[in-house]
């Protein structure tokens, strides 16, 4: 869609033992999330494992808030569960990943995005899908391409094999490791490069061989310059490896797995593993495990060398509800920079009953004590936990350690108090050495009715640390209604106190942000709607930009029911934005203004065939080109004129002529726009065309960069 009024947001974030994460942006979009846990290897940036999580059973979200808060506490930590205890900073680890749309409450958004996606089943087992994509928005400037196939071969068998390339800068990444009190964020990359993978897994049964089980193998090549949401590719890297597991006997399974990894910068990595479990009696299993690996980073002098590792693990099953476990491993050879990995610990799990588990355990060895403890309670909506977890070897982005680190504390809860009101909280104590972090969250829903839902939710946040402090304090409130026969509305009002240095930057900063929406259905024929969007910021300007942004709109749209061949819009708007236009493919502040904008949109089906319509619209406006030109007055005038033709087999051409006035400016410009449109099913439609001109209808849109190609998406309700 062209000229989008809303923006995708992403974060990725690591488990912190507990279950409310924050999100950078408030007012997401209902049912744009995508949820998923990542098992991800932090030398290649492979995906382990991936599992999307469905809203309702696996987390909830409160969408004018921001906040996600999962069904059960996410661990950021790999080392436990398996046979073979990981070198401190090898480890997988475990991240949720968000991703949304959301409106921006403070600044224009100018530009476009649109893409698309073509699949198609060309036989019963084989899948061809294309995908296309030009992000136009905020800082992103970038152009996406990508051909992907799928073979089925059976019900656990499968061969896929994807290439894609990427042109220009996205968005970056937004990275938190406590839960989104402070968040890192990597500059997009503006280069340009290419991506290829090959992966296949075979089961067992698939391919003729007896037993439970599958084979697999992966191939992926990135070159430099290639950048999407999980990758920034800034040297050539290659990876191949291959992985078996299965089951020789009802007692004895093994599994077998392994990488090579190199980058054009010399960073490169061998790793072969060999696990195997023999169930000796019903309560006893033994489990061995053997790790070699084989390092070299021109980058970290102490991530050179070879190591060995042997385990042993013996697990005892006293019953349904009580399991615990003995393990120990050593380094059977090491050279280079690299370290001893010797550890045995101790660790159990144990149901209660109504509701009551126990998960523990407990190590010592080279790199330091590790261990992790959960307490937790789930029955009937309601939830508790008590966790702790401590990570020998533990790094935090935009963190450097000084002292010991002592782990990290979680407790939090959730409850419903009656069928009308619902509250959680959850506090968060990490001790990373000198680095001290205290986050306290609080939240309540109250439906005073089936028609009207309050919203709350307090955010404490504290860190200290001896390259600075910082300290938040966020308040949010939020209200929903719609009464089911024609009002429908919601507002939202968050106010953020923020004083310190965070990741190395003075924040500094007092926001206030207002967000609403209201539509009143008069009758089937008419329509009263209103939107307000209100964001006033003290800040210095070094982290979020310092200014104020009001956009308040009331419109009238007119639909007879007995003839709908006339519809039609008015609205009025008014613009105060302090903050600046953002500008294609830059984060830097552009035009101010104040503007009252008044437009008047018409459409008129003249016969089956053909649609006229037009639009009228006058600016009474003061702008400035930045912040350091006085504002001046910018009225101007806008007058619109299109015929849309239908053709047969749901096709529809139109042409559109344009006219801009602005004497203050000194400018009066023409233009023309062409589009073809193609009818998706009976409420939308998608078209391409070229728009010839420098300027778009919107009045508020002060930059005269819109000339070129276009898709536009059209829906009707």
């Amino acid at each position: 869609a062209a000229h989008p009024d809303q923006l995708p947001g992403r974060e990725v974030f690591l488990g912190t033992g507990g279950s409310v994460y924050f999100l950078r942006r408030q007012d997401i979009s209902i049912g744009s999330e995508t949820l998923t846990i990542e098992r991800r290897d932090p030398d290649t940036g492979r995906v382990i494992e991936r599992r999307t999580l469905v809203e309702g059973r696996d987390y909830s979200i409160n969408y004018m808030q921001g906040v996600v808060t999962l069904s059960a506490p996410l661990s950021g930590s790999s080392t436990v569960g398996g046979t073979i205890t990981p070198a401190p900073g090898t480890a997988p680890e475990t991240r949720l990943v968000v991703q949304y749309e959301y409106t921006p409450t403070a600044g224009e958004v100018d530009g476009m995005a649109y893409g698309g996606r073509l699949q198609v089943w060309v036989t019963d087992d084989i899948r061809l899908g294309l995908t296309g994509m030009v992000e136009q928005t905020d800082i992103a400037d970038q152009t996406a391409t990508g051909a992907d196939l799928r073979w089925v071969i059976g019900q656990d068998s499968w061969v896929e094999a994807e290439y894609a390339r990427s042109e220009g800068p996205g968005f970056g990444t937004a990275y938190s490791a406590d839960g989104g009190l402070t968040i890192v964020t990597d500059a997009p990359n503006a280069g340009t490069g290419d991506a290829a993978r090959v992966e296949t897994r075979l089961a067992f049964a698939d391919i003729g061989l007896a037993g439970k089980g599958h084979i697999g193998f992966w191939a992926e090549r990135r070159t430099e310059g290639f950048s999407t949401l999980d990758h920034d590719v800034t040297a050539d890297e290659d990876l191949v490896g291959i992985e078996a597991e299965g089951e020789i006997t009802d007692r004895l399974s093994f599994r077998i797995r392994a990488d090579h990894y190199r980058n054009a910068d010399g960073k490169r990595l061998d790793e072969a593993l060999l696990e195997a479990s023999w169930k000796a009696t019903d309560r006893l299993t033994w489990s061995t495990g053997l790790l070699h690996e084989d390092r070299t980073d021109p980058a970290d002098a102490d991530d050179n060398g070879r190591r060995t590792d042997l385990a042993l693990k013996a697990s005892f099953r006293e019953s349904d509800k009580f399991t615990w476990y003995v393990f120990g491993q050593t380094t059977l050879e090491v050279s280079g920079a690299l370290d001893r990995n010797d550890r045995a610990g101790v660790g159990a799990e144990l149901s209660f009953g109504n509701g009551w588990s126990l998960e523990a355990e407990v190590s010592g060895g080279t790199a330091g004590a590790g261990g992790r403890a959960l307490v937790s309670y789930e029955n009937a909506g309601s939830s508790a936990y008590l966790g702790y977890e401590l990570d020998p070897g533990r790094e935090l982005d935009g963190v450097t350690q000084n002292g010991t680190d002592n782990g990290r504390l979680v407790a939090g809860a959730r409850r419903p108090i009656s069928d009308d009101l619902r509250v959680f909280g959850e506090n968060t104590y990490d001790m990373f050495g000198n680095h001290k972090a205290l986050t306290s969250t609080y939240g309540v829903e109250y439906d005073v009715s089936s028609a009207l839902t309050f919203t709350g939710a307090l955010d404490v946040g504290r860190v200290r640390d001896p390259a600075g402090d910082f300290d938040r304090r966020g308040l949010s409130l939020g209200v929903r209604y719609e009464d089911g026969a024609g009002l429908t509305a919601k507002g939202r009002v968050e106010v953020i106190h923020d004083r310190g240095i965070r990741t190395g930057v003075n924040s500094d900063a007092d926001t206030i942000l207002v967000s609403g929406a209201a539509s009143y259905r008069i009758d089937d024929a008419r329509r009263l709607l209103f939107t307000v969007d209100a964001a006033d910021t003290q800040s210095n300007g070094t982290s979020i930009p310092d200014g104020e942004y009001a956009r308040v709109s009331f419109g009238y749209a007119f639909r007879p029911v007995d003839n709908d061949r006339l519809n039609f819009l008015a609205r009025y708007t008014y613009l105060h934005d302090m903050y600046g236009q953002r500008v294609d493919g830059s984060d830097d502040p552009g035009p101010r203004q104040k503007s009252h904008v008044l437009s008047l949109d018409v459409t008129w089906d003249a016969n089956p065939h053909w649609t006229l319509g037009g639009k009228l619209g006058l600016r009474l406006s003061e702008s400035a080109p930045d912040a350091t030109t006085p504002l001046a007055s910018n009225d101007a005038a806008l007058v619109v004129l299109n015929a849309r033709y239908h053709l047969t087999h749901e096709w529809d051409v139109l042409i559109e002529g344009r006219y801009l006035e602005a004497r203050d400016a000194g400018l009066s410009e023409s233009g023309v726009l062409a589009t073809i449109y193609r009818h998706v099913g009976p409420h939308a439609m998608i078209g391409l065309g070229y728009n010839f001109g420098s300027f778009s209808d919107d009045l508020t849109d002060l930059t005269d960069d819109d000339e070129g190609v276009f898709i536009n998406l059209l829906t009707q309700f």
